[in-house]
């Protein structure tokens, strides 16, 4: 019987693929290699990333709200196409209800404060991308989409980085294009730091890994942002901890690099300077524990305590100060204006949740979900954007997605030796015409 060209799939009279010939090489389609996720990815992490520094969303649709929506559904749209070009590897849905209720429970409350409209579009947007990252995992391993995700951010970063220089003058690093504000664009760096010294000390990352680790470091401490290279560490320690035999460049280049810091710490003024930056101090603290305050008297009815007043409130009244309105400024005193007591419940639940699922993780995977829950889970007290159309909430809803009891499977069939009988998923095996 002829073979046929690679890539497709020929139905025997059996009703079965029949085997490719010997020798004969399946390419997968574009999509589904690693330009093809990078490619996906890259329009995902540009759909979340603010378009506009200092501006929320006030519930009109302009060519910035279009521009964005019409770039997440064309990310969805590739990923669609994706998933369903080959074999699809399994993935849990249990993610997805968790979301859905969350959503949900946000639209009625947007509902019974009158801004439906508003608040039903950001949850659209929340879906459009969490519906991409989904699809995006079912068209390949979990590795190559999570350093897709990686390497979308690192040049979304860069970019950001090089054209936002001239920011650096004013005491914190700030993208250039796109806009990004300091914490944002220490986020992506942050992502970049910890994904890739995960590579470097388990998953046989190389030299330019180490150098993009390097200059992504860098990047976060130019920003100033103080919760994000606290995070950082901490993130980055939860990794090291994993390590069970570390890379000799490791045991002679790591205590090189602690005594360096701590010799530029200790010796200059380098941390006090970034810990005040440049008089600051604790007042962006003192501010936002204002808006949070005023979080606790927010709702005027019942119905908005419990199911908040949408995803579309951003930005809270404040009384006895000079200023009016502040951003709420913490993704969890956010989840809970904008989606209430139900909404807050929903959403801690799911983070213990995701959590239990991690350590259950087999390794090398385990310490790149947990020190990338402690990345953003703990940046998440301080910053908004967990549970929104962020890239902070692209990369929770992939931890989250490979948590759960179907991705800890497939993390573990991923995980084991190349060519042993649990390298191969049942789909891939019936894509060769194996069993």
């Amino acid at each position: 019987m002829p073979c046929a060209p690679p890539g497709d799939r020929v139905t025997a009279t059996a009703g079965r693929p029949s085997p490719p010939r010997a020798g004969t090489v399946r390419r997968a389609p574009v999509l589904r290699r690693p330009a093809g996720q990078l490619a996906v990815a890259l329009l995902l992490v540009a759909a979340t990333v603010g378009w506009r520094r200092g501006q929320y969303f006030s519930g009109t649709v302009d060519t910035v709200v279009a521009g964005k929506a019409a770039v997440g559904l064309l990310a969805l749209g590739l990923a669609f196409l994706a998933a369903t070009g080959g074999s699809r590897r399994p993935v849990g849905t249990g993610t997805l209800w968790v979301l859905a209720a969350l959503l949900g429970g946000s639209v009625l409350g947007a509902w019974t404060s009158g801004s439906v409209f508003s608040g039903g579009l950001v949850a659209t947007r929340v879906a459009i991308v969490g519906l991409a990252v989904f699809l995006l995992l079912r068209s390949a391993d979990a590795r190559s989409v999570l350093l897709a995700l990686t390497r979308a951010c690192g040049l979304v970063a860069l970019a950001a980085t090089v054209t936002g220089l001239p920011s650096a003058a004013t005491g914190r690093l700030a993208g250039g294009l796109p806009p990004l504000a300091p914490n944002e664009l220490a986020l992506l760096a942050g992502v970049v730091v910890l994904v890739g010294t995960w590579s470097l000390l388990l998953g046989g990352g190389r030299w330019p890994t180490a150098l993009a680790v390097l200059a992504a470091t860098g990047v976060v401490w130019a920003t100033g942002s103080r919760t994000g290279l606290a995070m950082l560490l901490l993130g980055v320690l939860v990794v090291v901890l994993h390590v069970r035999r570390f890379p000799l460049w490791s045991l002679v280049g790591g205590p090189v690099a602690a005594a360096a810091a701590t010799a530029a710490a200790l010796g200059t003024d380098l941390l006090a300077g970034f810990a005040g930056r440049d008089g600051d101090g604790i007042g962006t603290l003192e501010s936002r524990f204002i808006a949070w305050d005023a979080a606790r008297t927010w709702a005027g009815s019942a119905w908005q305590a419990v199911l908040g007043g949408g995803l579309s409130v951003k930005v809270i009244r404040v009384r006895g100060q000079w200023w009016t309105e502040q951003p709420l400024d913490s993704s969890w005193v956010s989840v809970f204006v904008q989606a209430g007591v139900l909404g807050l419940a929903i959403a801690a639940c799911w983070v213990l949740w995701v959590v239990r699922g991690a350590l259950r993780v087999p390794p090398p995977h385990r310490a790149l979900l947990l020190g990338l829950l402690v990345f953003l889970v703990g940046r998440s007290v301080v910053e908004s954007g967990l549970f929104d159309a962020t890239p902070a909430f692209l990369l929770f809803l992939a931890v989250s997605l490979l948590a759960e009891g179907g991705g800890r499977r497939r993390l573990q069939h991923e995980s084991a030796p190349p060519g042993g009988p649990a390298a191969r998923s049942a789909d891939d095996r019936r894509e060769v015409g194996i069993g």
